[in-house]
């Protein structure tokens, strides 16, 4: 870094703060060591333009808000001579210590600053003993035990629009002006798609982990990266955004003292029914939306069904069996009131 420095051609490193440069490079050697650990693919290079660029302050960051209004404050960091505007999303808590900030310009020249605090460790007392199972899928993003279902917000439109900009782009001239006005409108809708998913991500999450209403939550251990490869479920799957709701999932619910547990990828949650645990194989055909149980005549909604043996699942898992050591009374007893857990259903 210091040679670099020295180059007329990289001069402008100067004017940086020497820890932000620092912090850069530790980013570049977790990426290359990733790479290695095959954990990550191999790094690739940013553009100055058209990209999200970011930068780390670890230390020596100041936090003024304004006492008038709460919403607005200024950031003062190493480098800078004056203090840096922002408009707050969240409440600060006074006893936080802060760690470090991350300074965030987007595709769409929006600039986000995220403050990371040092707060005491609060352990959430949650005393609910109700179990909810959650069946994701593509028709309707989630599915719960009780019977409810959540779908993603409509991006048909979205989509469409993507495909018009994206043709508009490859016909502009490379290095025009109107070339970085179609890239940037592309940029714009990109954005809002994914401002849109989060934004029902978080809603969603939110609900199901609030209000002390569940005290374990089953999720199937899905092998995303393999369905994916699957190119007639791909779109659709990226479109669902699973993998983005299983982490909000894990981290809300962990702050609400909810416990998470994945159920076996092999586990038959479609298959089997939540009534007497008999398995229908034939329920492996994704087109099959509904069935009745050849053993014991219940008629069950495919999603609804799974969403209720998962949910029985962590019943089990709660009175110490193992899944290798489940049976069909098992699957069907779970149902029961017993042991003092409750598995919520419709």
């Amino acid at each position: 870094m210091t040679k670099l420095k020295r180059m007329d051609k990289y001069s402008w490193l100067k004017e940086v703060n020497s820890q932000m440069l620092q912090q850069s490079l530790k980013d570049l050697e977790r990426a290359f060591k990733n790479f290695f650990k095959k954990q990550a693919g191999y790094p690739r290079f940013k553009k100055k333009k058209f990209s999200r660029q970011t930068f780390r302050v670890p230390q020596h960051i100041q936090l003024y808000i304004k006492e008038d209004n709460p919403k607005y404050g200024l950031i003062f960091v190493p480098k800078f001579k004056e203090g840096i505007k922002f408009r707050l999303h969240r409440k600060i808590t006074k006893d936080g210590k802060i760690k470090q900030a991350t300074f965030i310009k987007t595709a769409t020249n929006k600039y986000y600053v995220a403050i990371v605090f040092e707060v005491k460790d609060v352990k959430v007392q949650n005393t609910s003993t109700n179990i909810l199972g959650i069946d994701l899928g593509i028709k309707d993003t989630i599915t719960l035990s009780d019977g409810r279902k959540y779908s993603m917000p409509d991006l048909f439109e979205y989509e469409k629009r993507l495909k018009r900009l994206h043709k508009r782009l490859s016909r502009k001239q490379k290095g025009s002006k109107n070339r970085d006005k179609a890239r940037l409108r592309l940029a714009k809708l990109y954005e809002k798609i994914a401002n849109i998913k989060s934004d029902w991500i978080h809603k969603i999450t939110h609900s199901l982990t609030s209000k002390n209403q569940v005290g374990k939550i089953v999720v199937e251990a899905l092998n995303i990266k393999g369905m994916v490869q699957n190119h007639k479920l791909a779109k659709h799957i990226h479109m669902q955004s699973w993998g983005k709701f299983k982490e909000l999932l894990e981290y809300k619910a962990k702050r609400c003292g909810i416990e998470i547990i994945k159920a076996d990828r092999y586990y038959p949650s479609s298959q089997m029914c939540s009534e007497c645990g008999y398995i229908n194989k034939e329920v492996k055909n994704l087109s099959i939306r509904e069935w009745t149980c050849l053993e014991c005549g219940a008629h069950h909604d495919r999603d609804v069904n799974a969403a209720k043996n998962l949910a029985k699942y962590g019943l089990i898992l709660s009175v110490g069996r193992e899944p290798s050591e489940f049976t069909p009374v098992d699957r069907a007893l779970a149902a029961e009131p017993k042991w003092g857990l409750r598995v919520i259903t419709g």
